[in-house]
Order: structure tokens, then sequence, then C-alpha cells
């Protein structure tokens, strides 16, 4: 059950007896130089860099400590000029976390548990020292591909044909290395993919260790969960609680049986699936089914909700299929009748069976995507102009996870996204041989992120005058343009100079 909330300027009050606390579900943490104040999920991570004022006043917010103290404690720290300031500032640091997010909240008994203690101190550094960091210092969350494998052979899955040799594979104890450091690196949000994680010899045991370190995260498989795979997840854990989460166990299927069965390339799979789903259910896991919904699947869907419902399942999550590297020609892909069916079909199961949590993505025109950075603080009184124009830059780059996480493939090579195929021109490193914090400060990895004009030789950006201001949407262009052309450093379709040349 989600923790009971109150979200201080919005659902309660602030008043000099008010009791701020950060959230749990929202962590702040230092990073480098800079504070961050980062969204504690375990589907969808997201953050903002702070400004030093910012971080240092949120830093005091843990629960023990009313509005008035902190007013007077502000007033001191940052050379306010009266009471009343102080307690301005103080109120517009919860107003600021809390316009549109809830990271603020009203401290009670019940939160206590959950409460992350901090010293306030280690957030404090001088405006010079934040300024002179250019980016993040490390991951805010890592994606790990235990196994490119899969029992599956997926009409549209991006690690088909990319399967690494046994011989090739990170070893048992590398992967733990790497878990290890990227928790002391104040990671605690992993996403698995791959492939399937399940599908690895030793991935009980690399679980197990993730569940050791206390990360978060949702555990995706198509793998037939037995009756004998399920109570080895409960034995490592699965099933225990991390703070106020139990971890998800996230099941991807198809709707309708034949055309499932077809998709999967694999005769049986809708059945193995549907038992798989009664195995898990019946040891109590947080368990939710996935479907990425084709032109194929789409007439299926209330259906396929139904039959859930009715074995218990309460969490469904639809997506729509919108990727293809030979663009909307693919007979799978949605257009405006399918997406407006599986909408159709979505509101009306919503209505017939409340009780589900049913998502949905990428089904309406114009829907936003995941932003990961939320929105940032406005400029403080008496602070650094500077500041201010950093962290706008960095809510622009922020916005795609290039740049705040990336991806550790089967065999140590790192890639800044999962979605793409498994091709040498997208590798930025190798953690068989490299740290996490060696690839994240790379030469290679940064030419990815932040692209320096002459490697855009021979395409319109090498000579494009607003090439530096694209620079913040390298980590969304690099991808586009190599699914429109095959190769990485060239503009992708959707850019200025291209469609006024067109």
């Amino acid at each position: 059950m989600p923790l009971e909330c109150a979200v201080l300027g919005k659902d309660v009050a602030i008043t000099e007896t008010t009791i701020p606390v950060i959230s749990p579900y929202w962590r702040l943490k230092r990073n480098g130089h800079w504070t961050l104040l980062c969204r504690y999920d375990h589907e969808r991570p997201r953050y903002c860099v702070l400004s030093p004022k910012a971080g240092a006043a949120l830093a005091l917010m843990d629960g023990r400590l009313t509005v008035r103290h902190l007013t007077m404690i502000a007033q001191y720290a940052f050379n306010l000029e009266s009471q009343e300031k102080s307690q301005e500032f103080i109120t517009r640091i919860i107003s600021e976390a809390n316009r549109e997010d809830d990271a603020v909240v009203n401290m009670t008994p019940e939160l206590e548990a959950y409460v992350k203690r901090i010293d306030p101190f280690d957030f404090v550094v001088k405006a010079s020292r934040w300024k002179e960091q250019q980016r993040l210092a490390t991951p805010i969350s890592l994606n790990v591909m235990f196994s490119n494998d899969c029992q599956p052979n997926c009409a549209f899955c991006f690690a088909k044909g990319h399967c690494v040799p046994e011989g090739k594979l990170l070893s048992t104890e590398r992967w733990k290395e790497l878990l290890r450091e990227a928790k002391g690196l104040g990671i605690d949000q992993v996403t698995l993919s791959g492939g399937d994680p399940l599908l690895r010899k030793d991935s009980l045991q690399l679980i197990e260790e993730m569940i050791a370190l206390e990360m978060l995260f949702t555990l995706s498989t198509k793998c037939h969960i037995t009756e004998k795979i399920a109570d080895s997840l409960v034995a490592i854990g699965m099933t225990q609680p991390v703070n106020q989460y139990v971890r998800e166990i996230q099941l991807s299927m198809d709707p309708d049986e034949p055309t499932a069965d077809k998709l999967a390339g694999s005769p049986g799979y809708y059945n193995r699936a549907v038992r798989s789903i009664g195995n898990l259910l019946k040891r109590g896991f947080n368990l939710r089914v996935k479907s990425v919904v084709t032109a194929l699947t789409a007439p299926y869907v209330y259906d396929w909700v139904e039959e859930l419902q009715d074995m218990g399942l309460r969490q469904i999550s639809i997506a729509a299929y919108n990727r293809s590297l030979t663009g909307n020609t693919d007979k799978m892909f949605l257009g405006t009748e399918g997406l407006n069916s599986i909408l159709e079909q979505c509101r009306q199961a919503r209505i017939d069976f409340p009780e589900i949590d049913l998502s949905t993505a990428g089904l309406e025109h114009g829907e936003q995507s995941w932003d990961r950075y939320s929105e940032p603080f406005g400029p403080l009184p008496g602070e650094d102009k500077g500041i201010a124009e950093k962290i706008t830059l960095c809510r622009e780059e922020g916005r795609y996870g290039a740049h705040s996480s990336m991806t550790i493939t089967p065999d140590g090579k790192v890639m800044l996204y999962d979605t793409v195929p498994r091709d040498e021109m997208l590798f930025v490193g190798d953690v068989s041989k490299d740290s996490i914090a060696e690839v994240w400060n790379s030469d290679a990895l940064r030419n990815f992120t932040h692209p320096r004009s002459e490697q855009f030789k021979g395409a319109a950006c090498y000579d494009c005058k607003d090439l530096a201001k694209c620079q913040s949407k390298a980590g969304y262009c690099f991808r586009e343009a190599y699914f429109k052309s095959g190769t990485v450093f060239v503009p992708p379709a959707e850019c200025p100079m291209i469609q006024a040349e067109a």
C-alpha cells in the first residue's frame, strides 16, 4: 500500500508549527559538487539539480524541525535580513520543491520508519565549486543486461540476433563488483533489461546481490516461471520490502493466444505465461503484466484484460509498439485507427474493472514522453545568476536518459540506451576492464552526450550556427539519427535544417 503523504502547500498549509520532511518517495543526494533531488521510484527515476542554497535548505528538512526552527537556522546560515524574510525563504523552498512534484511532505509518526536521516553539512558547498561542475559526476541510475538471451523469439525484440557467447559474458564476480561500485556511487535504482535476466545461469545470485545491497529494481521477464523458480525468488527475498516498496516482477505477454504465440515465435508461449502468472500470484509477488501492443494484437486488448482480471491480476501496463528500424511501413506499426481502438478498449476496461491499475503509454497523439528531469527551482534571492542559467541548461539536457544513465550489456560493453541494436558504433565504454566511474567520465561517452562539431564533418550539423543550442538535445538526436539513417552523427529527420532543405 502506498504511504499517506500530505504534500505541503497543496494538501496542507505551511505554518510555523509545520514539520517538513523530504518525502520517502524522494531522495536528496550529493553528486560531485551538486545536490540532486531524486525521485525514488522502481520504474521511472527522475531528478533535478539544486542550487547550493536550495540543497542546503532541503537537507535540514529531516522531520525533526518545525518551520519556525528552520527559519531561525536559515536566517543565520544564509545571512537573511529578518525572521520574516527567512520564513519567506523556507516557504519558497518548500513551494518550489512541490510546484510540479510532491517532494516535501508533512511529517507524521507513520513516516518515521521511512525517513532517511542525512547530515546537512554533507550538502554545504561553495558556489564557486558548484559552478565548476559541468555534468553529473556519476549516473543517477543504471540499466543492466545480464543476458541478451530469451526463451521466446519475439518479432519486435531489439536484443534478437545479438546474443553474447557464454565465454564472453561478464563473470558472476565482476557483476557483483559492478553492483557494489554502483551502490558506493549512490546508485540505488537499477533497471534489469535484456534479453531476459533469468536466462543467465547465475541470475538468482546476481538478483540476490542486488537485494542485499537494497537496490530498487523491477524484474522484467518472459520466462516460464515454474513453481521451482517462483519458490527460489521467494527464498532470495523478492517478496520482501525495500523501504516502502515491494520489488515488482513484470511479466511480458501479448493478447490473443494464437497471435501471441506467433509473435513470440514459440508455440504454447501464451499458456506458459498464464501458468507463470498463477505461480507468481499464489506466492504473493508484486506482479504486473505488460504488453507492447501491435496492429496484430490491438483488437484483443479488452478480452485480454478481462481474462487477466479473472485470474486475480490487478496491475496491467499497455504500451503502443512505436519503434521500427524500417519506419512506419512495418505491418506491426499502429496507425490512428489501431491506437483509437486500444484507447476505447482501455477506457471501457477501466469502467468495467475498476479494481485494476491499468496504465498506458504511447497511445495518444501528443502524449508527453517520460521526462527524467523534474522542473527546476526558480532563482533564489541573492543567488548567482550563473547558477540559475546552469540549472536551466541541466534541465534541457536532463530530459534524456543518455545524460543521467548508462546501459551495461552482457559482456560489459556500455551503451547509452537499451532500445537500440547492439552496434559497435554505439558502444561508449567497457566495464569488463574499466570501472563505472571511468566509463562515465571517459571521452568516448562524453563525445556522445556532448559531441564536438568536427564529429559531424560531412553532415549538415558541421556548419550549423545553432549546433551549440542543439547540444542539450544530443541524447535524443543520435538515437533518432541512428534509426533513420543507420549512423550516428547526422541530423535526425526532425531537424529544422533538414526540413527546410526538403
